[in-house]
């Protein structure tokens, strides 16, 4: 089935795959051929896909997944494979963000920060499982 990871800047997959795995909002979905038609939101995480049985993860940070069974189209801000990650850069946002958590008080603004550290752990966990 063919795949294609779309982000408004570029095109980060596209290709043939054997099942793709990714994070809704109410929990982990496997998409294999011939799945039934769906749309639903992505959360932010660690994605896959596998082609011959090897597996490819990748960074997605939240946005839209449908199939028709013929194809996964998923649309997202941002999504990133493994060797795109700096690590360096990541942990220095995982940082910022915590450090921003602690002195706010603000719900709108604790939440902007939140999804800020939910980014950059999610990078840094494509990043180690190499």
């Amino acid at each position: 089935m063919l795949l294609k990871i779309v982000t408004p800047e570029r095109v980060v997959v596209e290709a043939e795959v054997d099942a793709f795995y990714g994070k809704t909002l109410d929990g982990m979905i496997g998409i294999k051929p011939r799945h039934i038609p769906l749309v639903t939101p992505l959360d932010i995480g660690v994605m896959s896909y596998s082609i011959n049985g090897q597996k490819y993860p990748l960074a997605v940070m939240g946005g839209m997944l449908s199939t028709d069974g013929k194809s996964v189209t998923v649309l997202s801000d941002a999504a990133e494979l493994t060797g795109e990650i700096d690590a360096i850069r990541a942990k220095q946002a995982k940082e910022r963000a915590e450090a921003e958590l602690r002195k706010l008080d603000d719900k709108h603004t604790n939440a902007v920060a939140q999804k800020a550290l939910t980014r950059a752990l999610t990078r840094l966990k494509l990043v180690s499982a190499k």
